[in-house]
C-alpha cells in the first residue's frame, strides 16, 4: 500500500478531528439529531479536504435545519454555504433530506469542504448500508488503488459535475479499474455512453 497516502489519510483525518470534536462540529449537530460521520472519513480513503455528515433526525424542520446553519456559520466562518431541500426536489442520486454544503474556502485549492444532510431513520440506514458495503469490499489493494485515484483527481474539475467518489468506487471494486487510465476509460465507457 502507498504509505505516502495512507499518511495523507492519517493527516486530513487529524484536521477533521479538529473540525468535528475541538470546534465542536458535533456537539452543535447534536443539538439538532444524531450525526454520523461517513463517506471517505469513514472509509479511511481520505485524499481531500471533504468531510461527509448525515444528520439523523425526524424532525427535518427547514426552520430548525437554518438555524442549525446558523450556527455553523457562526462557529467556522464560511465563504459560502449552499442549501438544498431534496424532500422536495427529490433529485435522482441524492438523499431524501436537508443539505448544507459548507465551504471555507476554495477546496479545490485545499480548504475544507463540510456536506451535512438531515435524514430520517430509513434514509440514514440505507445511506449507511452503502458505505458498510464498500467498507466490507476493500482490501488493501483495493484501498490503494482507491487512494491513488482520487489523489489524482481531487483538482479535476469534472469532479462532481461529470463524476464523483462513488464512481471511483464502484470502478475499482465492481469493475476492477487499476489505474488512473484505467478510471478514464471506465469514466468514458460508462458515464458518458
Amino acid at each position: 500500500m502507498n504509505n505516502s497516502l495512507l499518511n495523507l489519510n492519517s493527516l486530513i483525518k487529524k484536521e477533521a478531528d479538529e473540525l468535528l470534536f475541538e470546534k465542536g462540529l458535533l456537539d452543535i449537530l447534536r443539538g439538532f439529531g444524531t450525526p454520523h460521520v461517513s463517506g471517505s472519513y469513514a472509509l479511511d480513503l481520505m485524499t481531500w479536504r471533504d468531510l461527509d455528515i448525515y444528520l439523523e433526525t425526524e424532525n427535518n424542520s427547514t426552520i430548525d435545519f437554518f438555524e442549525l446553519g446558523s450556527k455553523v456559520c457562526t462557529v467556522f466562518t464560511p465563504v459560502k454555504m449552499s442549501f438544498r431541500n431534496e424532500l422536495l426536489a427529490k433529485t435522482k442520486g441524492l438523499p431524501a433530506g436537508l443539505y448544507w454544503g459548507i465551504y471555507l474556502g476554495n477546496e479545490r485549492a485545499g480548504a475544507w469542504k463540510i456536506d451535512i444532510w438531515a435524514v430520517d431513520n430509513a434514509e440514514y440506514l440505507r445511506l449507511n448500508k452503502y458505505c458498510n458495503d464498500i467498507k466490507q469490499a476493500l482490501d488493501p489493494a483495493k484501498a490503494s488503488i482507491i487512494l491513488t485515484i482520487k489523489s489524482q483527481c481531487w483538482q479535476d474539475a469534472a469532479y462532481r459535475r461529470s463524476y464523483t467518489s462513488a464512481d471511483i468506487y464502484k470502478a475499482v471494486i465492481e469493475n476492477n479499474v487499476m489505474d488512473m487510465e484505467g478510471f478514464r476509460n471506465y469514466l468514458e465507457t460508462n458515464k458518458l455512453a
